[in-house]
């Protein structure tokens, strides 16, 4: 079944000629529909706006960029653009309510960081109540801005008692709103969380960012019926699951997907599945019991259930709502991911969004100009990142590639070739021509797109290797895609990308570390893998198009500095943990992501190079390297069962010694606040973190690496547990709420005051409270882990492109060949073609028997892979291997073939040392043959790793590792 009931029908056309209306969400399945019809148990009435006794506007001028590292405080102006009076204009209830009148922007040029002029708004005074018997504030808001599709207003509370508000992290006690214009807005927000017990003053503010063309120059705001209220609160802490509800990804479950769904306190011992089409249950079940270091969980697990359709769970009194399982379940998300796109273009007319926009946004070069609109906005503001479009860019085309081959979507191969190219076309366009581009730039402004006048946002262009090996990236991938399509634009990709490759290897050279241990988000900063692994992509694409030489020497060449900067050796710790990555090969600071993580990137790179290269003699380095980081990741994972949220990262408890002065006391509370593992090491299930806070955007790419290594690796686990994130971010979390916009159940609004509701959009992801370690999900809505980025979006679509889908089995056999699922034992029988013998079909990720002809092979297939079968009479290879590791420390490596004819199969080790690495045995139909390779493990304190491949058909591998520390 596909979800084309969501969309409009597509077609393939010029990015600048498919306007179309952005998708609308069902509000009545969001979070703020429910929030509106609470019963309100209690009520307070703080201002009626019959008089303005109490109130007073203000303004700010100049916003500044966050930078996490430091404390910003912004302050008042001298005077206020911004006037209040009482008016009969528009009015709730009584006989007024409250104007303010305000400009969009401040006289004089605008700050050069591209900011607006600030902010403007009303502030109600208080005298050190306590709302303490409240949780909830009520006010109904009139905005009246002429020509504009989209308002927000931020709002935040002042608190000077126990807890002073606002508070070091700015985020906590503000909340902003998107609302619907020229229509009384009644507004909610619950605030359980925030600090209350002495509140000075509630203020609501617009941001001064100028006016499109088109847009006033003066806005108005009325405002009535200010109340306090209590209701029943929301979930929003901790790692139980919302009492009364059941935890799972309400898009659905793939059809050969673990599948699971968790409680707390449910008063029942059993579940049922029941197919909501004829509400009978297919499957009842005990509920299990599982204790993890998070807590004590009920689970209810239905993985055998295979057949697609929609149920819905029942245990007790708790009944979830409707989801499917499918092999398709996914679409439906990436369709909307594309809407989220779609409405994040710049420079285009986006209905309800924007017109043109951005016509006087300038990149400097000397004496050259270059207007740089296009591409996409990647945040909650309109700032244009040049990773951020390329990452983008890259993943559809990568998606396009997938779903060509596949060749059974074509409106969506269509639509996301589409999306592509608007990418695709920015990232050409934002280039000068001699290693400088535009790198993106910091941009809150609605300008009037006439070049020269004090509103224009400017950038100065940059020669960045890190830039021109991400263009060269996706312009290589580019060719290969449009090459059948458009020859001429194909053609113009490929040679650009080799001019941007050879800009960006002239200027590594020049590349020299910052000063900085962490950016201004608290990433990490001077990861020395992150440029090698970004050229190690780009060259692989470049080696893949053209089979020149030098891409594939400068790709192997830089591997090392990946490969030379993990832990390998295991530490002398209580707990210890191996394949974790540093920043350098220095290794003296362990690598940590707390917003924008790039983990997937050196397992991509690695893994790159292993497809492109199977017969270099680093291969099993390279395969290596990759198969210890997933085996790490899979272990942190375990700390967050049944979740397996995917656990941040292993922090040093004298890592605070080298924090901005301001911020050492959180990160050492944080890090402390982690699972010890002794030595002074803790792992944090969320990252360490300041003012920028929200995991979606590690841990999909966490996932990603995950879902990369799997394919590697033939690994299924790997790739279910990939699944896993995306299950976390669409549902199966402790409040069992979807986080992308207009999809699932109980989404809640987003921080998007510039762009408004976008469906698909999804936040950089739930936080933790303070110093703690536990989910925090609180009402509010605010930067950043409410905002919306585009690098969260990019992630889901990049990951579904590796698993997203059942397998695709294809080859050659002389009768019909059977798909035996191992765990479940269902079957899947297809018939090969008559006359060539060929066969096709989609399984569902999963161990299977394949029989054929009387013979049997084990094959796993992950989702979203393809595989090629060879199963005629005679021609069928099935080979099993174990492992015995002797008192001595000698490891035994036994494989067990049955088949026919002559077979030779060659070992690749790491740390294990082999004699002769190549077997050559004769088969017997009917008879099973084994043999050996002794070999000696070469540093003790470092796992092993052997890959057997029969027949030099890479296809066949299979990998067996182990340590001598293990069982």
């Amino acid at each position: 079944m596909r979800y084309l009931s969501l969309i409009a029908a597509v077609i393939f056309l010029p990015a600048t000629d498919s306007v179309r209306k952005p998708m609308e969400a069902n509000i009545k399945d969001g979070a703020a529909y429910r929030w509106l019809n609470k019963k309100v148990l209690s009520k307070r009435e703080l201002d009626n706006m019959e008089n303005l006794d109490n109130w007073r506007s203000f303004t700010t001028s100049g916003t500044v960029v966050v930078d996490a590292r430091k404390v910003i405080k912004t302050v008042d102006s001298s005077s206020s653009v911004a006037t209040i009076e009482l008016s009969k204009q528009y009015v709730h209830k009584g006989k007024y309510s409250m104007l303010m009148t305000t400009p969009t922007r401040l006289a004089g040029p605008a700050p050069v960081n591209g900011r607006g002029w600030g902010r403007s708004g009303v502030r109600r005074l208080f005298n050190g109540e306590d709302w303490t018997a409240y949780n909830r504030i009520s006010i109904w808001i009139y905005p009246d801005l002429p020509g504009f599709y989209t308002t927000a207003l931020d709002c935040q509370l002042y608190n000077d008692g126990a807890e002073k508000l606002p508070a070091i992290f700015g985020q906590e006690g503000q909340t902003s709103l998107v609302l619907k214009n020229h229509q009384w807005n009644h507004v909610v927000w619950e605030i359980s969380n925030v600090a209350r017990d002495k509140i000075t003053a509630f203020e609501m503010s617009y941001g001064l960012s100028g006016s499109y063309p088109g847009e006033a120059g003066k806005i108005r705001f009325y405002f009535d019926q200010f109340d306090l209220e209590k209701v029943d609160p929301d979930k929003i802490e901790g790692w139980d699951v919302w009492k009364g509800r059941i935890s799972y990804p309400h898009t659905g479950y793939q059809t050969g997907a673990q599948k699971s769904a968790i409680a707390n306190n449910i008063n029942a011992k059993e579940f049922s599945l029941v197919d909501k089409e004829n509400g009978k249950a297919v499957l009842t079940k005990p509920i299990e019991k599982l204790t993890s270091y998070i807590g004590n969980f009920q689970v209810m697990d239905f993985t055998e259930v295979r057949k697609p359709g929609t149920y819905f769970i029942k245990a007790g009194n708790v009944t979830t709502p409707p989801f499917r399982i499918g092999p398709d379940i996914y679409e439906r998300t990436i369709w909307k991911a594309l809407n989220f796109f779609y409405a994040e273009r710049c420079g285009i007319k986006i209905p309800g969004i924007h017109g043109n926009e951005h016509q006087d946004w300038i990149c400097v070069h000397g004496d050259k100009r270059m207007v740089i609109n296009g591409g996409w906005h990647d945040a909650g503001d309109l700032s244009q990142s040049f990773e951020g479009t390329e990452e983008i860019t890259y993943a559809l085309l990568d998606m396009a590639e997938k779903l060509h081959k596949r060749n059974d979507d074509p409106a969506l191969y269509n639509r996301v070739l589409e999306e592509a190219k608007w990418g695709l076309d920015w990232v050409l366009k934002t280039r000068f021509g001699d290693g400088y581009r535009d790198a993106g730039s910091i941009n809150s402004r609605r300008t009037d797109n006439i070049i020269g006048n004090d509103d224009d946002v400017i950038t100065t262009a940059q020669n960045s290797p890190m830039a021109n090996f991400e263009a060269a990236s996706v312009e290589a991938i580019g060719y290969r895609v449009f090459k059948d399509i458009d020859p001429r634009y194909a053609a113009n990709a490929l040679e650009t990308a080799r001019s941007d490759w050879k800009f960006a290897v002239e200027g590594m050279v020049s590349v020299k570390p910052s000063k900085d241990i962490w950016r201004g988000t608290f990433d990490s900063n001077n990861v020395e893998d992150e440029l090698p692994s970004q050229a190690i992509l780009s060259s692989v694409a470049l080696w893949d198009a053209t089979s020149d030489k030098k891409y594939a020497e400068m790709a192997v060449k830089l591997a090392p500095v990946i490969m030379n900067a993990q832990q390998r050796t295991r530490p002398d710790w209580d707990t210890p943990l191996t394949g974790f990555f540093y920043t350098s090969t220095a290794k003296d600071r362990i690598l940590h992501y707390c917003h924008r993580g790039r983990e997937q990137a050196p397992t991509m790179a690695l893994t790159r190079l292993c497809d492109a290269f199977p017969d270099n003699p680093d291969w099993i380095k390279w395969y290596s390297c990759v198969t210890l980081y997933s085996e790490y990741l899979k272990t942190i994972s375990k700390y967050t069962a049944p979740y397996n949220m995917m656990s941040a990262s292993v922090y040093v408890d004298t890592e605070y010694m080298n924090v901005p002065e301001s911020r050492k006391e959180s990160f050492r509370k944080q890090v402390m606040k982690g699972v010890p593992l002794g030595k002074g090491h803790y792992l944090r299930l969320f990252p360490v973190w300041m003012d920028y806070r929200g995991n979606s955007g590690t841990i999909l790419p966490q996932a990603q690496a995950l879902a990369n290594a799997g394919h590697l690796r033939g690994d299924l686990a790997s790739a279910q547990l990939a699944e896993h994130q995306l299950e976390w971010v669409i549902g199966r979390n402790p409040f069992s709420e979807s986080m992308m916009y207009g999809e699932g159940y109980d989404f809640t609004p987003l921080y998007t005051p510039s762009s408004g509701d976008m469906v698909g959009g999804l936040p950089v992801g739930i936080e933790t409270r303070g110093e703690d370690d536990a989910p925090y999900w609180p009402v509010q809505s605010m930067w950043t882990y409410k905002e919306i980025w585009g690098h969260p979006v990019t992630n889901w679509i990049w990951l579904l492109k590796d698993i997203g889908g059942p397998a695709i089995v294809e080859g050659k056999a002389t009768g019909p060949v059977i798909f035996r699922e191992v765990k479940t034992k269902q079957i899947i029988t297809v018939v090969p073609n008559k006359s060539t013998g060929g066969f096709k079909t989609t399984v569902p990720e999963g161990e299977y028997t394949v029989i054929s002809d009387g013979r049997t092979q084990t094959r796993t297939f992950l989702p979203g892979a393809s595989y090629n079968l060879e199963c005629r009479r005679g021609e069928m290879l099935s080979y099993q291997v174990s492992k015995y590791l002797s008192a001595t420390g000698e490891v035994t490596i036994k494989v067990t073939a049955t088949g026919n004819g002559l077979h030779h199969f060659n070992i690749r080790t790491d740390n294990l040392m082999i004699g002769y690495g190549s077997k050559i045995i004769k088969l017997k139909p009917g008879n099973s043959l084994s043999f050996e390779w002794k070999g000696r493990i070469v540093s003790p304190d470092t796992p092993w790793v052997a890959v057997i491949i029969p027949d030099n058909a890479m296809s066949q591998r299979k990998e067996i590792r182990g340590a001598v520390w293990e069982k």
